[in-house]
């Protein structure tokens, strides 16, 4: 079933209408993670992005859209905080703040007040994320690319707010900022 369709059937709600089923002109998809099942994610201060999934950890370079680091061996436990909020990661001296499965929602809302993420929970477990700009009121949904709008699904800006993802069971979605 279509997202459209499932906003246009099941519900009786102005805002949900076919003009906010489009993409937001200010972020475009920048780049699509084929991962399985990612435990928690974290944004490094350079906006690269640390994933932890059942198979291992790995880090994601966002310029060259490449995997720098993938360990296969560890226990992530070991570095992670007993709040499930932050990952020491000794290979980089860093420790960073991660959400998920373990940890929590990420950072979804701009330093500048602009800009607004949320995952909503529109009709029997089907999640759609949404965006929304503060200043003019206007919000967009965003059409996932190879993840499932079912089972769970995450979403939080980078460090320097120039990138979001939205992280599910089957993968990740990266969006960039248009400057």
């Amino acid at each position: 079933m279509k997202i459209v369709d499932i906003l246009q059937t099941k519900f009786n709600n102005e805002i949900l209408q076919e003009d906010v089923i489009s993409l937001c002109e200010e972020w475009s998809l920048y780049s699509v993670i084929k991962i399985n099942a990612p435990i928690f994610i974290g944004w490094l201060g350079n906006d690269d992005l640390l994933i932890v999934n059942v198979d291992g950890i790995f880090l994601y370079d966002i310029i060259s859209k490449n995997i720098l680091m993938e360990d296969y061996e560890s226990d992530f436990k070991k570095n992670l905080s007993t709040d499930n909020l932050h990952y020491s990661l000794k290979e980089r001296n860093e420790i960073i703040d991660v959400f998920g499965l373990r940890g929590g929602a990420g950072n979804l809302l701009t330093v500048d007040d602009k800009w607004k993420l949320e995952i909503v929970n529109i009709y029997n477990g089907y999640k759609i994320p949404k965006i929304t700009n503060y200043r003019t009121s206007q919000l967009w949904f965003f059409k996932l690319q190879d993840i499932s709008y079912e089972g769970y699904l995450y979403c939080g800006f980078s460090k320097t707010q120039n990138y979001f993802v939205l992280f599910g069971d089957q993968g990740i979605n990266i969006f960039k900022k248009q400057i």
